[in-house]
């Protein structure tokens, strides 16, 4: 009974150590413009924050840092049910998360205004696509607003490259971390900026074709891919030749097997859902994230991709064939994705550029919790 009680007093101490810095947050009543282009006025002071995305709690972690849970009301489950290692690293930092009210099971029309209405929150942050609640969703937005609850949209998932830096503004005009915002931006400005100037250095005509291969061992058919968002967009950013681009119109979408053998991209890209829980369990998915040591994450490559008929492509043949961690598409930290993507692409041009190192940085300034993983890979 000793050992359980000091960790419930330890956390009991962090908790409320954390709620004696609420009253120094600074006034930000105010109001601007959210990414659904509406005209949301701030409350006076943030005092309990819902996520509408679970993914959205890296975001939260670059402003609040050892703060996390301490404005946290509810948070959307997706997170921990699309990436359950990804979870676990920020649950062991800050138990107290496990005791935060889940809002729905994972999926929009899951999500409980009468539980959300409860909570006593009075800001809400839901992004303009996504597991959540979207602009969409007018009656929801209404009766939060009425019962006093601040609705803000934000995105990192439509349309990443143009809609991070002005979420994190946001988030920081809100949340009274504005500081901490701008410190983030100005770091992730300075990151895409070494590969818009590498860009600059190339011919279009030197653009690679590309298949980007989305959610890879997830379902039987083969395969979904991503155009006109999401890390699609990376690609677009990059010049390359996304294959499925005049085929699969939207967001994403199916690409015919046939068709993807016909093409032989120059480079072949998978996205990785998997995790340390799908190693042996599911191992015809990529796993990548949390915990994942670099042998493993190889090794679920070429498991996968020998289960599949994709060994048949040149790329996969010559070693011009990647992973990279699928969670990179809702995520504030997408810049380093970016910067894996043009060392793939234009390896000469981007000799110089490591990812790996602006990753750790990240972690590093602006996480409170430590990098553990492997998040991208080659063969």
């Amino acid at each position: 009974m000793v050992i359980p009680l000091i960790k419930t007093l330890s956390r009991m101490r962090r908790l409320a150590g954390a709620l004696l810095l609420l009253p120094a947050l600074p006034t930000m009543a105010g109001t601007l413009t959210d990414l659904a282009g509406r005209q949301v006025e701030l409350p006076d002071q943030v005092t309990g924050i819902i996520l509408g995305e679970g993914r959205y709690l890296p975001a939260l972690a670059i402003l609040e840092g050892d703060r996390l849970t301490a404005r946290l009301a509810g948070i959307m489950p997706d997170f921990e049910l699309a990436d359950p290692a990804g979870y676990r690293q920020y649950a062991e930092a800050f138990p107290e998360l496990e005791q935060v009210p889940r809002l729905g099971r994972g999926t929009a029309d899951s999500f409980s205004i009468e539980q959300a209405l409860g909570l006593g929150a009075n800001l809400a942050l839901f992004g303009l696509e996504g597991h959540g609640p979207t602009a969409r969703d007018a009656t929801l937005i209404g009766r939060l607003e009425r019962a006093g609850v601040t609705v803000l949209f934000i995105d990192f998932r439509q349309d990443p490259l143009n809609h991070t830096l002005r979420s994190m503004e946001l988030l920081g005009q809100a949340l009274g971390r504005e500081q901490q915002a701008r410190e983030f931006t100005d770091f992730y400005r300075t990151e895409l900026g070494r590969v818009k100037a590498g860009l600059a250095r190339l011919g279009r005509d030197q653009a690679p074709s590309v298949f980007l291969h989305s959610r890879v061992g997830l379902q039987d058919a083969c395969c979904e891919t991503m155009t006109n968002g999401m890390l699609g967009r990376f690609l677009t950013l990059l010049h390359g030749d996304n294959i499925a681009g005049e085929r699969v119109p939207g967001v994403s979408g199916m690409y015919n097997l046939e068709y993807l053998l016909l093409e032989q991209p120059d480079i072949y890209i998978a996205t990785a859902v998997g995790s340390t829980d799908t190693l042996d369990s599911h191992p015809g998915i990529i796993a990548l994230g949390a915990g994942v040591s670099a042998a493993q994450a190889e090794a679920s490559l070429r498991h996968a991709l020998a289960g599949s008929g994709l060994t048949q492509l040149d790329a996969v043949r010559q070693k011009r064939a990647y992973a990279i961690w699928h969670h990179f598409y809702n995520s504030p930290l997408n810049v380093v994705a970016v910067q894996a993507f043009a060392r793939w692409l234009y390896p000469d041009t981007f000799a110089e550029l490591d990812p790996r190192q602006t990753l750790a940085t990240l972690y590093q300034r602006f996480q409170p919790i430590p990098l553990n993983g492997t998040y991208w890979i080659g063969l």
